[in-house]
């Protein structure tokens, strides 16, 4: 065990015993990439990580099964979606691209997929990317970030429950990254968003429309923040290393934990219970894997598995936790164009149930997904129609 300093605040780093890391890669928000890994089952090439991909293998008990696929949502040139669960609907944000490259729009659909409303977020002359959408009350919080010369303006809008826009578009903070990212997570001790900055990443509290402060992630890449409702985690990529914490009032400390010798790019997180799973890129194998983790409440870290299957490129996780395991999504290619596939694991890491193919064969990249109670949302897109929602049955 060894001290780091994060911004201000001094942690303890947890070290696992895996091989050093590649180090990170770049690239936009619109990326996919090839290569070859020298794993497909058992154990990987990539260094460290017990493979939990590949269908077939675990319970079929608690498997799922699409219910629904392809579903319309938006025109042929929305993508990069954002998907949340109110309660009784969806809530669909995605990036509209039909107009100038880039508006933003929120769509309502119910529990069986129907189309209830759509409405525009953001339709100003600029471009607006990088949308997500959180229940925040008795109603939705858009964020989303705008193109603002080598840097980009993180901003905000709130929808009632049925999708009304409610009130003016805000701006929430000015950053000198071109990609800010942002992305919340409403909670008992208020909203949190995470945004990317030049030299690092920050965290800051949302109080009636405004921050009422930040704090700086030094370093930190790609932070993502999630909530249960009553607690908080927040991930992010930080060289060969993942960061974790779990952020409490506005005023107390981090007081974050280290994951090493990785390869991350868009690390998720999701609470499961006193656990909290990570999902995340990793180019350690020559290609992107998916890879997760379980961080225990006593800050126990698993093992890794490797999520994704095969030597196809994977990338773009996305997590939401069953109440009985984790679902883990993820668009990649395999032996042609890409696909958006789920990945059902058990508390410990290990397959559930058959493989999803969400997308049913077609084309697709970008997938998001939301827990229902008895259901996955799996919002994603699909090249030419836009954004599409598929529903998964898990009884």
């Amino acid at each position: 065990m060894r001290h780091w300093v994060l911004g201000s605040i001094s942690a303890a780093i947890v070290t696992a015993a895996l091989g050093c890391g590649s180090g990170e890669r770049g690239g936009r928000a619109e990326t996919g990439g090839g290569g070859q890994t020298a794993g497909g089952g058992g154990q990987t090439a990539g260094g460290g990580g017990q493979t939990a991909g590949g269908g077939g293998s675990g319970s079929q008990a608690a498997a799922c099964t699409i219910a629904a696929q392809g579903l319309k949502v938006s025109s042929g040139r929305g993508t990069t979606p954002s998907i949340a669960w109110t309660g009784t609907r969806f809530a669909i944000a995605w990036q509209e691209r039909n107009a100038d490259e880039g508006d933003i729009h929120l769509a309502i659909v119910d529990a069986d997929g129907n189309m209830l409303r759509e409405e525009v977020i953001e339709d100003g002359p600029g471009v607006s990317s990088h949308p997500s959408v959180q229940r925040d009350g008795q109603g939705l919080l858009v964020l989303w970030q705008d193109q603002d010369g080598a840097g980009s303006v993180v901003r905000g809008r709130r929808a009632t429950l049925d999708g009304v826009a409610d009130g003016m578009a805000f701006d929430l903070a000015r950053s000198r990254a071109a990609e800010s990212w942002p992305i919340a997570a409403p909670s008992e001790d208020g909203t949190l968003i995470t945004w990317m900055d030049a030299g690092g990443a920050r965290l800051g509290h949302l109080d009636s429309g405004a921050l009422s402060g930040s704090t700086p992630l030094v370093q930190a890449q790609y932070p993502a923040v999630a909530t249960d409702g009553e607690k908080t985690a927040l991930v992010w990529a930080q060289g060969d290393t993942l960061g974790f914490a779990r952020p409490g009032e506005a005023s107390a400390p981090l007081d974050p934990i280290a994951h090493q010798g990785v390869a991350a790019r868009l690390p998720r997180v999701v609470l499961g219970g006193d656990d909290a799973f990570l999902a995340w890129e990793d180019t350690r194998s020559g290609t992107e894997q998916i890879r997760a983790l379980r961080i225990s409440a006593q800050d126990e870290v698993s093992p890794e598995a490797v999520v994704s299957r095969g030597e196809g490129s994977a990338d773009w996780p996305a997590l939401a936790w069953t109440g009985r395991g984790l679902a883990v999504a993820y668009y990649q290619f395999r032996d042609g164009p890409p696909g958006v596939f789920v990945t059902l694991l058990s508390r410990d890491l290990q397959p559930m149930g058959v493989e999803l193919d969400a997308s049913g064969g077609a084309t697709a990249r970008y997938p998001a997904l939301a827990w229902t109670g008895q259901e996955l949302g799996i919002a994603y897109a699909e090249q030419d129609q836009g954004v599409r929602l598929s529903r998964a049955s898990c009884p």
